[in-house]
């Protein structure tokens, strides 16, 4: 099995990417999006109080657990987590050992023990002001929330976060792949895979 990661601030591709990535490569390849594999919100803090960028937002204990077990030939559960309850659902995907695992999320290259696990990396960067242009217009068509609401917690959570944490990692990606407005991820991919089988 190869283990890709997508990773990246907020608002930088790494959905799309995958999904481009996903289409690109042959049909045996599974995705395990960090996403899934947050902990359960303390009943004590609301939403909007609440660093789901941090680190320490997501279980990095069964994450990790899971790649284990997948790159050893082994099906896991993956999790589902719930942004309105902030808790993680009842309900589990079965994820089966594919030729090819992407793993995507801001974190993803933090760990040691996740870094050396994989075959290859991506990191996305994007303009600031584009990133929280995509970030915001994401938020209110996913998730019901006001632009103020969104640019709120930018600058609450997810700036830091991202300058802290995730903007660190970039050093430890194979490829920095720079999501400008006006870039064409679907080509990029073909080039790349054209001159870079994974």
């Amino acid at each position: 099995m190869k283990i890709i990661a997508v990773t990246g601030g907020s608002g930088c591709g790494k959905t799309l990417f995958t999904k481009l990535l996903v289409e690109r490569l042959p049909d045996k390849t599974a995705v395990l999006p960090l996403d899934c594999y947050y902990k359960d919100r303390p009943d004590h803090i609301p939403n909007d109080q609440y660093d789901f960028d941090s680190p320490q937002a997501f279980d990095f204990d069964l994450f990790h657990q899971h790649l284990e077990l997948l790159h050893s030939g082994e099906s896991v559960q993956m999790p589902h987590f719930g942004y309105e309850t902030g808790k993680r659902e009842s309900c589990f995907t079965d994820i089966a050992p594919q030729e090819f695992l992407i793993i995507e999320g801001l974190h993803v290259l933090l760990y040691p023990t996740i870094r050396e696990l994989l075959s290859f990396s991506f990191y996305m960067e994007s303009p600031l002001d584009v990133a929280v242009c995509r970030r915001c217009i994401r938020d209110i068509n996913d998730y019901d929330v006001t632009a103020e609401y969104s640019l709120h917690q930018f600058l609450r959570f997810v700036r830091p976060v991202f300058f802290e944490y995730i903007k660190p990692t970039k050093q430890y990606s194979d490829i920095v792949v720079e999501n400008k407005v006006e870039t064409r991820l679907d080509m990029f991919i073909d080039d790349f895979l054209s001159k870079n089988p994974l």
